[in-house]
């Protein structure tokens, strides 16, 4: 048994000062203040210090960091080194690509997680992509476009060994919006985005069972007065989870406070939406057939757009604290609790609570990451 002593513990409803959290085989035993929650005399002890302990961040939306992808065999490299930036969970996202180069990215994802390195835990496969709005791709290709179809979404399940988890589409495209029931049916969460939808349409997504938006803000049709369009629906619809990207680039501070005032911090998923290149220094490369240019805040084509964001899930996790006013508590609820609850599996993730997956990470007063345990186990220590 591993004793967690002198913490300040997120669970993350709740921090609780000067608390213990004890952990056996994997998962969170008792968790409390110290003078409730008696030590056994035969556990390891770890004196954090007054350090802060919250629930470990699930990221259900990147690409890859340091060079290294997620969509394909480069997946094997992502998985150790995402517990540096205090995730412990994440989905591996793709991106659109041809499709005759899509179908052995997704098989080799699939032969990765038959037998994953220890790490951050990959709960599945979130396919961005090709099923976008001609109209908001984004940095994607137009030519490599084309509307969801259930032949296509059963192709890509069957090669993927069943590991598809999330699927981010343009629901007005081609018969789209008809396939959400049966997305919903095979428990795959169906989400909205680079979308040009209208709000009438995304209203009927809704009632279909749509329940998610990908980045919202970025490659969706803005909001109008007149005309709300996507980004109006994933504020006025409590139903949709909203992805957000608070790297300070992506979404501005004030556009992260509105959408959390409608929300609220249950509606509100933070992702990293971390391009392959995420935290490398700055440089210009080839990627995918496309021309990227990192600097020290961005990675953007040479027109400027966005090419997915430059930094981790840590970074954004800050930010929401420290740019956008909201406690560590709810910090952590966007970044933990909210996307567990998105993928069915808050039973087990996202709080610190007796029974749950000891999954966490340790931060200084100011937030850096110090530690980071999966199941129990330290995965990365500053």
């Amino acid at each position: 048994m591993l004793a967690l002593d002198n913490a300040i513990i997120y669970t993350p409803s709740k921090a609780t000062a000067n608390a213990v959290l004890l952990i056996e085989d994997g998962k969170i035993v008792k968790c409390g203040p110290a003078n409730e929650t008696p030590v056994p005399p035969e556990a390891e002890r770890l004196d954090l210090a007054g350090k802060s302990v919250f629930p470990g961040m699930i990221d259900v939306h990147i690409h890859g960091l340091l060079g290294r992808d997620t969509m394909g065999k480069g997946l094997a490299e992502v998985i150790p080194l995402l517990p540096r930036f205090g995730v412990t969970s994440f989905l591996a996202a793709t991106v659109t690509l041809p499709l005759e180069e899509i179908y052995p990215r997704l098989r080799e994802m699939a032969e990765v997680l038959a037998a994953p390195p220890l790490g951050a835990e990959c709960l599945g496969i979130h396919v961005e992509g090709p099923h976008l709005s001609p109209h908001r791709t984004g940095m994607a290709n137009a030519a490599w476009v084309h509307p969801l179809t259930r032949t296509e979404f059963d192709q890509f399940q069957s090669v993927a060994d069943g590991r598809i988890r999330m699927i981010t589409f343009a629901p007005e495209e081609g018969e789209a919006l008809g396939l959400i029931p049966y997305l919903r049916e095979n428990n795959i969460v169906a989400v909205i985005g680079h979308s040009d939808a209208s709000y009438e349409l995304v209203a009927e997504a809704v009632k279909l069972g749509l329940n998610h938006a990908t980045h919202t803000f970025n490659a969706m049709r803005p909001l109008l007065h007149r005309e709300p369009g996507v980004v109006g629906a994933v504020l006025a619809f409590p139903e949709i989870i909203a992805q957000l990207v608070a790297d300070g680039q992506h979404v501005h501070p004030g556009a992260m406070r509105a959408l959390l005032n409608a929300k609220g911090v249950e509606g509100g998923c933070l992702i990293s939406d971390a391009a392959p290149f995420a935290g490398l220094p700055p440089s210009e490369l080839d990627w995918e057939g496309y021309h990227i240019i990192i600097d020290e805040h961005t990675c953007h084509l040479p027109d400027g757009t966005l090419a997915g964001a430059h930094s981790l899930m840590d970074s954004g996790f800050r930010n929401l604290i420290q740019k956008v006013g909201l406690t560590p508590g709810e910090a952590a609820a966007c970044a933990s609790l909210v996307p567990a609850r998105a993928l069915g599996v808050d039973n087990r993730k996202g709080r610190l609570l007796p029974g749950y997956d000891a999954d966490l990470f340790v931060t200084d007063k100011d937030f850096q990451i110090q530690m980071t345990m999966v199941n129990g186990r330290i995965a990365w220590q500053k």
